[in-house]
């Protein structure tokens, strides 16, 4: 077993954990990013990314459930409280699947299918794996596989907002609020994720248990992209392309 690290020490030991694991993005991500996705290729993918968003109160409420520190509990009400929609409470946004509801109709998807897709058996199976995953861990590490997700989210919002305004302008800017939303909301949740994971894991098992979810997390985002460029994009690619997004360049 690894030695037991500082707070500090182990935040720095997680994020190369999650660099080591993916060292490059997925390939759906460097074309989203390059305005390389055609409209029926970004439709495939905001499709199926809905799936998540429109469940995210699966793992939320478990995290809330298995917490056993009140104040840290009102945090995480608070955090689902923005994902069930601020606008309850006199604040600016609804649920952040009606945001992303309203981007898929900016982007040309009609409310109706968008509500009633159905997505990929692999994007199902996704979902229940980081279902049961956060079921499975220990409370802070449940929290703390947010280190994933909310971590990073600010500054991947942004990329993808500022991507979707220059390559896919097409899209209505209005249309673009669960991007703004994420780069604003997703500072707070990501500092209560980093002060859980410092606070509340300083044994070895948990700093095991933390690094294995947080290895998990990664490749279930991996395989919710993976799914997608699979069906979607990657049979469209030209061979030269393929090798470049997927890291095969001689």
């Amino acid at each position: 077993m690894a030695d037991l690290l500082s707070p500090e020490q182990l935040i720095l030991d997680l994020e190369e954990t999650m660099r080591r694991r993916h060292p490059r993005p997925h390939p759906i991500r460097q074309l989203l990013l390059s305005g390389r996705l055609s409209k029926q290729q970004l439709h495939g993918w905001i499709k199926n990314q809905f799936h998540e968003f429109r469940n995210i109160h699966r793992f939320f409420g478990v995290r809330y459930q298995k917490c056993s520190v009140p104040e840290l509990r009102r945090q995480l009400l608070e955090n689902m409280v923005e994902e069930e929609g601020e606008d309850l409470f006199g604040g600016k946004y609804p649920s952040h699947a009606e945001l992303w509801a309203r981007f898929a109709e900016g982007a040309g998807i009609p409310r109706e299918e968008i509500l009633n897709y159905e997505p990929l058996p692999g994007i199902r199976a996704a979902l229940e794996m980081y279902v049961q995953l956060v079921q499975q861990c220990h409370w802070a590490v449940a929290i703390g596989t947010g280190l994933v997700f909310e971590g990073s989210g600010p500054k991947r919002m942004k990329e993808e907002r500022e991507a979707l305004e220059k390559y896919y302008s097409w899209i209505p800017s209005e249309s673009l609020d669960f991007f703004r939303a994420h780069e604003y909301h997703d500072v707070g949740h990501g500092n209560t994720v980093i002060d859980v994971i410092k606070k509340y894991c300083m044994e070895k098992h948990l700093q095991s248990e933390m690094r294995y979810a947080v290895e998990t997390r990664s490749d279930i985002m991996w395989l919710q992209n993976d799914c997608i460029y699979q069906a979607f994009v990657r049979p469209d690619l030209s061979p030269e392309l393929i090798r470049e997004v997927e890291g095969r360049l001689e």
